[in-house]
């Protein structure tokens, strides 16, 4: 339902009390009014019949006298009555006496048969009418006597009423003249500055903070607006220091790589960093106030978020979360604490990075515990059997010389790329770039590398222009491509063969290694930069058993020189692992 405007519920009531006081007073007036009228009246009746009574004997009346008596009431537009002591009617200015009832029963004559005077107003039989009476006897010292009665009937003091319905009208007009005048100040002064205080207030608590009240209207108004413009100032100003900190404290958890989840109490995102959105795979802008279990489908997340909320102690709550994304599983250490104001802040460290160095260092020791255990026990059988045998079974020390041999050799690679991968996965390891020619890698790779070639009957192949010259370290450059022909030969069956190129595309050097050997079966291409790792024992064992580290070399000494490696292999048919450096660019 729709309210009254204010003017009216403000206004009605007034007007309706005022014009009910205004009908009130005017009858009250008008009654009193008439009371005042027929007292008049009545004494001026009393004086008439003094002066009448003066004109008249106290036992009868002459013919000269009731002409006199005629005359006189015509003049003063008055009725005389004159009455006798057995309330028989003697005279009547208006009336035949004869046809007239005895009249001492009349209560005016009453009174003055008792008290010298009576007096009354009523509706007279006679004349048919209203009319105010006064009746005195002649004979004051006789009141059984003859009676002399005046009255003005109603058409005579109607001439001296007050009109009362134009008096009522014309103090209704007024009064609704004055209530209009009222309503009219009232509005200007008070209604339609408090409708337009309103409207600013309504606008200030939609956010609009810049909103300012007009001085208008009475002086009070004027006050509250010019305070609740400086209330409005100060919010203002407290809102945007509030922004201005907001941001600042967006940007820095921004900054953070750790995600940050910032959950009000019920149970809506108040605020999450870049890292958290990447989380829930939902802009930042779109997950704010959304709830936190309609967007994080991770379960862990939410059983640490449901875990400090029933947390009544208040204390932190830790948690490890592993959570995959785009086919990658990173590890968090997550806390979680209830905030102030009862909401719950979560904040998600990465920390895959270390749990892969972890992983991976407890695996290097493990695999290099194992490489090295396996050479060691070798020796250590062969150099006990040589100690038996040395002098009674030649072919046997001979044997056993050779096993000592070929592990010390092992042993001797294994630390010798040990060595380089400790050099090329070094942050202090800095590439010295110099100008390099194709064909100085050609050569020195067909000076180490020819002879185990040859031995596998192998053909060593090298393709490019060999004076084609780009920037790069020599040594790192030699150590790549040696691990690369090393391993394409170690793993090419006889009779195959190994090529090496090294040509300019799109503004970057790329060496390409490629054989004819074996292959690596799908499932492990993923892990053979891996330190130590082998695709299985049978192949190892069928080529000769390898470190496992010339790929781990050949990743960490090419990221060093600021390329990219790929390797491409196909069981049966072969493998190609191809390098790309930075021909005309500047190596970090």
């Amino acid at each position: 339902m729709t309210p009254r405007p204010v003017l009216i519920r403000l206004i009605l009531p007034f007007a309706v009390t005022i014009g009910m006081v205004v009908i009130a007073c005017g009858i009250a007036v008008y009654y009193v009014g008439q009371r005042n009228v027929r007292l008049e009246q009545i004494n001026d009746l009393n004086r008439l019949a003094t002066l009448v009574r003066g004109q008249l004997s106290a036992d009868s009346i002459t013919p000269g006298q009731r002409k006199q008596i005629i005359e006189l009431a015509n003049v003063l537009d008055t009725r005389i009555t004159l009455i006798d002591g057995s309330g028989l009617v003697l005279l009547d200015t208006q009336a035949d006496p004869a046809r007239m009832e005895n009249h001492n029963g009349r209560p005016e004559v009453v009174a003055a048969r008792g008290n010298g005077f009576g007096s009354s107003v009523r509706h007279s039989d006679t004349i048919n009418e209203e009319a105010v009476y006064v009746a005195t006897p002649l004979d004051a010292a006789n009141p059984r006597g003859m009676i002399l009665r005046l009255s003005y009937p109603q058409r005579v003091w109607a001439k001296l009423d007050a009109p009362l319905w134009p008096i009522l009208l014309a103090a209704t007009s007024v009064a609704l003249l004055l209530m209009l005048i009222l309503g009219i100040t009232l509005r200007r002064q008070w209604i339609a500055p408090v409708r337009s205080l309103a409207a600013t207030t309504d606008r200030m608590a939609s956010g609009e903070w810049d909103a300012r009240a007009e001085l208008a209207g009475a002086d009070e108004l004027r006050f509250f607006s010019h305070r609740l413009n400086l209330a409005a100032e100060h919010a203002e100003q407290q809102l945007a220091h509030l922004n201005h900190q907001r941001a600042d404290l967006q940007a820095l958890v921004d900054s953070l790589p750790d995600p940050i989840f910032l959950i009000d109490s019920s149970g809506r995102i108040a605020l999450l960093n870049l890292a958290a959105a990447k989380i829930v795979q939902m802009p930042r802008d779109q997950a704010l106030t959304k709830r936190l279990v309609t967007i994080v489908n991770d379960e862990q997340i939410l059983e640490l978020y449901e875990s400090v909320i029933a947390d009544v102690s208040n204390g932190p709550r830790h948690a490890e979360i592993r959570i995959s994304r785009t086919g990658q599983r990173n590890v968090y250490q997550a806390v979680g604490v209830r905030a102030q104001a009862g909401g719950v802040l979560l904040v998600l460290r990465n920390v895959t990075t270390m749990a892969t160095a972890v992983q991976m260092k407890t695996d290097f020791v493990a695999n290099a515990s194992h490489e090295l255990r396996t050479p060691i026990a070798a020796i250590k059988i062969a150099f006990e059997t040589l100690r038996d045998v040395h002098n009674e079974d030649p072919q046997q020390t001979e044997k056993c010389i050779t096993i000592i041999d070929g592990h010390l050799k092992r042993l001797e690679d294994m630390l010798s790329d040990l060595l380089d991968l400790s050099r090329v996965e070094s942050p202090d390891t800095k590439p010295h770039l110099a100008p390099l020619r194709a064909g100085e890698i050609f050569s020195t790779i067909r000076s180490t590398m020819s002879p185990l070639a040859r031995q596998k009957d192998l053909s060593l192949n090298f393709k490019g222009d060999e004076h084609f010259t780009f920037p790069s370290d020599k040594r790192l450059l030699n150590l790549v491509v040696k691990n690369l022909v090393e391993n394409s030969v170690k793993f090419t069956p006889s009779g195959g063969s190994v090529t090496v190129s090294i040509e300019p595309q799109n503004g970057d050097a790329i060496v390409r290694v490629s054989d004819t050997g074996i292959g690596i079966p799908p499932q492990h291409l993923d892990r053979v930069f891996e330190r130590f790792y082998q695709v299985d024992a049978a192949r190892s064992s069928a080529t000769g058993r390898g470190t496992g580290l010339g790929l781990a070399i050949v990743k960490h000494a090419v990221h060093a020189l600021g390329g990219t490696v790929d390797l491409a292999s196909e069981v049966g048919k072969g493998t190609a692992v191809e390098c790309r450096f930075p021909a005309g660019a500047e190596v970090s």
